[in-house]
């Protein structure tokens, strides 16, 4: 009776310690990307580390200049770091196509300088083309003809994404939301932008608990100096309103 109490024993020990070990290389992993290899980096392209990367990891680009487009097609973390006070990695495609395209649900992008991306229609610096993604802390500046575009695509229609806390400045089209439904932007600044700050189509959510964003071709008034604005944006395309936009 001993023995085999002990071997029952044994067996769930066993059983505890393969569940903990599957737990622990299940963890999310991180895997770095640099513009050298003598710099303590796995990867010299972020498109390989993205591909290599299982859902739930973080790649994180150090500083640097980064010239090839990047598919974020899994559900990661895609995070630029500021190495050793050399800035923000940049993504720079050189005037074709998309910097950044988003074709996976439940992505976040965040931490990068993103420009020069094409001049058609439906380029941009961060395309999302997904679902329930992020995009926050970002400048994306100097794209060719958006600088974030949310649009459909085929039968997928991006919904349920959050962009929060990017400068998207000096491009043709700030944001571009095209039929695109159910999405939150808020305290984003959105100014310089030669011909549209802000354009959406459909409906979406520009403004969260009092929080909206700031554009640069609304000169408000802002009686009580509580620095939103005492009327609200009509954002260019459709419906939606932002109902706290910044004054400055």
């Amino acid at each position: 009776m001993l023995n085999k109490r002990v071997l029952r024993l044994a067996s769930k020990a066993t059983i505890l310690i393969l569940l903990l070990s599957l737990g622990m290389s299940a963890q999310a992993a991180t895997l770095k990307v640099c513009e050298c290899k003598a710099c303590g980096c796995q990867y010299l392209d972020i498109q390989e580390a993205i591909n290599r990367a299982q859902p739930g990891d973080t790649v994180l680009v150090r500083s640097g200049t980064f010239h090839k487009s990047v598919d974020v097609n899994k559900p990661i973390i895609l995070s630029g770091f500021n190495w050793k006070g050399l800035g923000v990695p940049v993504i720079d495609v050189g005037g074709s196509g998309s910097a950044i395209i988003v074709s996976a649900d439940g992505a976040t992008i965040k931490g990068f300088v993103v420009t020069n991306s094409g001049n058609l229609i439906g380029d941009a610096g961060i395309k999302v083309i997904s679902d329930n993604c992020t995009v926050k802390n970002n400048v994306i500046e100097r794209n060719n003809w958006a600088g974030i575009c949310l649009e459909a695509v085929g039968n997928e229609t991006p919904s349920g994404n959050i962009i929060e806390k990017n400068e998207v400045r000096d491009n043709p089209y700030g944001i571009c939301l095209l039929n695109s439904f159910d999405n939150l932007i808020f305290a984003n600044r959105f100014f310089n932008n030669t011909e549209i700050n802000a354009f959406d189509n459909r409906h979406n959510q520009w403004d969260l608990d009092g929080v909206g964003n700031y554009y640069g071709d609304f000169n408000c008034t802002d009686e009580d100096n509580d620095t939103i604005c005492d009327s609200a944006y009509n954002i260019t395309g459709g419906t939606s309103v932002d109902a706290y936009p910044f004054a400055s």
